[in-house]
């Protein structure tokens, strides 16, 4: 499976694309539970933590199932789940059952974004291959949070949740693509040695702590604009126009690969963050904040798949990978907690301060993995 067919990585995009629809989607949704079913802010982002909470533990349990179940059977079976529960909540109203069938809708997402993480893994060009997967994910969600709002505005929250689970549907088609392989077909044979597993490591946490980072600023990047004293609406315009930054992030990486190998663009991504940082504190002009924002937003998407290239090349076995999954989920989650810890009163600095840190050290955890990678390649 080194050499992928093109239709198989397409059908893997698409499932993986699949994977975080309701996650794009949130923003509205949350808005929506609140608008539309009556339930109360606490209530809305509960629900909004256990979708994600079902996520990262299908993800999770992908260890024990990824060498039992064939990627086609794992794909259809998340989508399947992702379908029944989206097109379930819209005829579920009480708190508790509404919880309980985002929970599956989380679970079914969870268990598509593992077999995408792991089978593109698989691929000849990883790191190309995933920054394909991110760009097409960032091009996906918004076009989606464009389209939704019209959507709710005839059929409430009931036509949100109705083109997630249309979306599952059609997506099923491209399963026909996913080979009827188990991961321990695919995967290298045998135990993984006790020092990858170490690098492995190193890597999963360099990216809980990217994702701890880049949620922590994301999650008060309004705050921060509105504590510089620019108008709202300027502040989500540079926030929209961030969002077309990340996707022309993605994209160079699927241009680039690994071309200049890792490390190089890394670091330049890292220095990049730590300027935008720097900028975005205390009272600042338009353009620096947009600068700032756009900056952020590029250097992390360039990171992401660069990341997942060194833990593919690393570890064959896919299990990292499935880990990978559950790490984000885990690290996106904890990200504006972490923010909030740092908070002094409308002071950004020390957010921003922890957000630098932790992307320094994202970057030095990958390097005993680029170390083993190098020491395969001279040997």
């Amino acid at each position: 499976m080194s050499r992928m067919a093109r239709g198989t990585l397409s059908a893997l995009v698409v499932v993986g694309v699949t994977a975080v629809t309701s996650l794009y989607l949130q923003p509205l949704l949350v808005g929506g539970m609140i608008g539309d079913r009556g339930f109360s802010e606490q209530q809305a982002g509960f629900i909004a933590s256990v979708d994600l909470a079902g996520m990262a533990l299908a993800s999770f349990l992908a260890l024990a199932w990824l060498t039992r179940l064939t990627w086609r059977t794992a794909a259809l079976a998340g989508l399947g789940i992702m379908a029944l529960a989206n097109a379930a909540t819209t005829v579920v109203h009480g708190v508790e059952l509404f919880t309980a069938v985002r929970f599956l809708s989380g679970l079914g997402g969870g268990t598509l974004l593992a077999i995408a993480m792991v089978g593109i893994g698989h691929s000849d060009q990883a790191d190309r291959n995933y920054g394909i997967l991110l760009a097409c994910q960032l091009l996906f969600g918004a076009l989606a949070l464009w389209a939704t709002p019209f959507l709710m505005a005839r059929f409430g929250l009931d036509g949100a949740y109705g083109l997630i689970a249309l979306v599952a549907v059609l997506a099923m088609a491209a399963t026909a693509a996913i080979p009827t392989i188990r991961e321990r077909e695919a995967g290298a044979a045998g135990a993984i040695p006790a020092g990858v597993w170490l690098a492995c490591g190193a890597v999963l946490l360099a990216i809980l702590l990217f994702f701890v980072e880049q949620n922590a600023v994301w999650a008060y990047s309004e705050r921060i604009g509105h504590a510089a004293g620019l108008d709202p609406e300027f502040i989500g315009f540079s926030l929209g126009l961030a969002t077309l930054a990340g996707l022309v992030g993605a994209m160079l990486v699927a241009w680039l690969g690994t071309r200049f190998g890792r490390l190089l663009p890394l670091c330049a991504v890292t220095i990049l963050q730590i300027g935008a940082l720097a900028v975005l504190v205390g009272r600042m002009g338009n353009t620096l904040f947009l600068a700032g924002m756009a900056g952020l937003a590029f250097a992390w998407n360039v990171v992401i798949p660069y990341q997942l290239g060194i833990l593919a090349e690393i570890d064959a076995s896919g299990k990292a990978l499935a880990l990978a999954a559950t790490v984000t989920g885990v690290g996106l989650a904890l990200g504006p907690g972490a923010g909030a810890l740092v908070l002094d009163g409308e002071r950004y600095v020390q957010v921003n301060l922890l957000a630098g840190v932790l992307a320094i050290a994202s970057l030095l955890l990958v390097l005993p993995a680029l170390a083993e990678i190098r020491r395969r390649a001279a040997a």
